[in-house]
């Protein structure tokens, strides 16, 4: 069985960490794969003590069985290039510092092989979001698909813009503000929690649509089918509006219709406690911590 590695090109991760966790997994009979954007920081110590081979698209994952994110969310999200497609089964590494995603904590790393050794690797699906930009060229066509949110947002810093609002091709509101979040299930603790959403389960079968600082109170989050197709129109000053996608951003031009869907793909993660989420909750929420519990 191969394991793949990846992490983003930063200094976080410690050389030794990813040695011990390679020779562990490779002593258990495991091939290792480490990815080139992990490797970079590490160009002038490429002897982790175990033989590796290296990949840096999402063709050259393809034959991985199962993927482990050495980081935060945000390395998460970006491993997702090359596991959905590929339908990889992902279990994040946390050396990050929230850690909503499925992860186990870098102290217990030491531990994954008889995870993985089972025969048939336990793993959850989640839900993902899909956009296409009108028809139009499509500036995430390479990968149009976010496990948390795609967000609209303002670029200017003075000005608000505005979101004409379709559900199912029915007008439902037009937003003024910074932006909005169209958030999944997964996505609900992240940034649509920042801006007043609600946590969600991961699989509800829901979208939560999220105002950014909205001009009018009265508009609220609002949580929809996740049958439902959302058409958003921005429009402002500027002739620019930001898109973003999960960790990716790009500029489009404004009244550019954006269509926002559930996928039929789904992201896999390697299921480590059928608690996992609650736990997980409680944890970084610091739920049950008041000191009159």
């Amino acid at each position: 069985m191969k394991i793949g590695f990846h992490a983003l090109h930063n200094h976080r991760i410690p050389f030794q960490a990813v040695s011990d966790l390679g020779k562990s997994l490779h002593l258990e009979g495991f091939e290792i794969c480490l990815s080139a954007k992990l490797l970079k920081p590490f160009s002038e110590r490429s002897d982790f003590g175990f033989p590796y081979s290296v990949f840096s698209e999402p063709a050259g994952a393809a034959d991985i069985s199962a993927m482990l994110s050495l980081g935060g969310d945000g390395t998460l999200l970006d491993t997702l290039l090359f596991t959905l497609q590929n339908k990889i089964p992902l279990l994040g590494v946390n050396f990050g510092r929230m850690g909503f995603l499925p992860c186990i904590p870098d102290s217990s790393i030491m531990e994954l092989a008889s995870l993985l050794k089972q025969e048939i690797i336990p793993v959850e699906e989640r839900a993902v979001l899909e956009l296409e930009s009108g028809g139009q060229l499509n500036p995430f066509s390479e990968f149009p698909f976010a496990l948390n949110e795609v967000a609209i947002i303002k670029k200017e810093t003075a000005s608000m813009i505005t979101i004409r609002t379709n559900v199912d091709g029915v007008f439902l509101n037009e937003y003024w503000g910074d932006g909005l979040i169209v958030s999944s299930p997964t996505g609900s603790t992240g940034y649509s929690l920042s801006c007043g959403g609600p946590i969600l389960w991961p699989d509800s079968e829901a979208i939560v649509l999220t105002p950014i600082s909205p001009h009018n109170l009265s508009m609220r989050p609002i949580v929809l089918s996740d049958k439902m197709e959302i058409t958003l129109i921005p429009k402002g000053r500027s002739s620019k509006i930001l898109v973003s996608m999960d960790s990716r951003s790009k500029s489009i031009p404004v009244n550019q219709p954006i269509n926002i869907r559930k996928s039929s793909e789904k992201a896999l993660f390697i299921k480590i406690s059928p608690n996992g989420f609650p736990n997980t909750l409680r944890e970084k929420l610091l739920w049950g911590k008041d000191i009159r519990n």
